[in-house]
């Protein structure tokens, strides 16, 4: 089972605005809700691959109540604990005429040390080893950056499989347990690693590095320019062709979901790869954080481009 962790969700809330300015009245042309946060975002995913997964987190308020009817009616299982404050609503704007997209997020309401111990209790319970379990997004006030890390290092005792989506401090600690997956942006690898630039061989030694402090895969998204799989065996960095993109929003949470399926399924190391990128491109031409559908990953397939990079 893949269990997915957010911590801080979100209802997200989309529009497209043509020549979106700042600093001036700005009319949207369309509108869209989608239940959000990278771990949420994930499942969405999972599911319409065909996989399944139970996804997990804090919800509250009105807002809250909306994302998890959404999650029901999308037939995604969740056992989110309700908290007293109001889940956060991000705002994404889509400029079809700029191709630009700007993201507006709200920090999210405070958890309490009551809802911190009910949701470790539930991750414990579901969870058996083999599993994985997804920590993915930012953390909302009332938790530091210790509440995850332990849960997370008290999983991997356990025998669950422990994946990371997170960044910032969070990430910097994560690191440290080891995780068997952590997949960071090309940003994010850069200032977790204090790296001098962001070119593709920096980023591969810098992926080496943390396999060989134990960490078993290591995805490094790399936006247009695809992502690097980096485990023991080297290094795979998959690139796809040009699309005409609508959102761009969780695209790197479809590239987590579709590898975290392919390991699931045994898919081989190349073909997990492949897929996932293929993934992460179709989801590109999906409106708001919506996810693509199984028959638009499996026709991108073909198209995706594998290079080994092993020197």
């Amino acid at each position: 089972m893949i269990v997915t962790v957010t911590l801080n969700p979100a209802l997200d809330k989309t529009l497209v605005i043509p020549r979106f300015t700042l600093d001036a009245v700005n009319r949207a042309v369309s509108g869209r809700q989608d239940p959000g946060g990278k771990g949420v975002n994930v499942s969405k995913v999972l599911k319409s691959l065909g996989g399944d997964s139970l996804a997990t987190g804090f919800l509250g308020g009105s807002s809250g109540t909306v994302i998890s009817a959404e999650l029901e009616r999308m037939q995604i299982r969740s056992d989110f604990v309700r908290t007293q404050g109001e889940t956060r609503t991000n705002l994404k704007v889509f400029d079809p005429e700029r191709h630009t997209y700007t993201d507006l997020n709200e920090p999210g309401a405070a958890v309490s040390q009551d809802d911190l111990q009910q949701l470790k209790k539930k991750l414990f319970d579901v969870t058996s080893p083999g599993d994985i379990v997804l920590f993915a997004g930012s953390l909302p006030a009332g938790v530091s950056v210790s509440d995850p890390v332990s849960w997370a290092s008290e999983l991997k005792s356990r025998g669950v499989l422990v994946a990371v989506d997170q960044d910032g401090e969070t990430l910097r600690e994560m690191i440290k347990i080891c995780p068997f997956l952590v997949k960071p942006n090309e940003h994010e690898l850069f200032e977790l690693m204090a790296l001098p630039d962001k070119e593709i061989p920096t980023l591969c030694a810098a992926a080496r590095r943390l396999v060989q402090l134990g960490i078993m895969h290591v995805i490094v998204s790399l936006g247009e320019k695809g992502a690097l799989f980096v485990d023991e065996t080297g290094v795979l960095h998959g690139k796809a062709p040009r699309v005409d993109a609508v959102s761009t929003v969780g695209a790197g949470d479809a590239l987590t979901a579709a590898y975290l399926y392919a390991t699931k399924s045994d898919f081989k190391r190349e073909d997990a790869a492949r897929f996932a990128i293929a993934c992460a491109t179709a989801k590109v031409t999906c409106p708001g954080s919506s996810p693509p559908q199984r028959e638009a990953v499996d026709a991108m397939i073909p198209q995706i481009e594998i290079q080994v990079l092993n020197e």
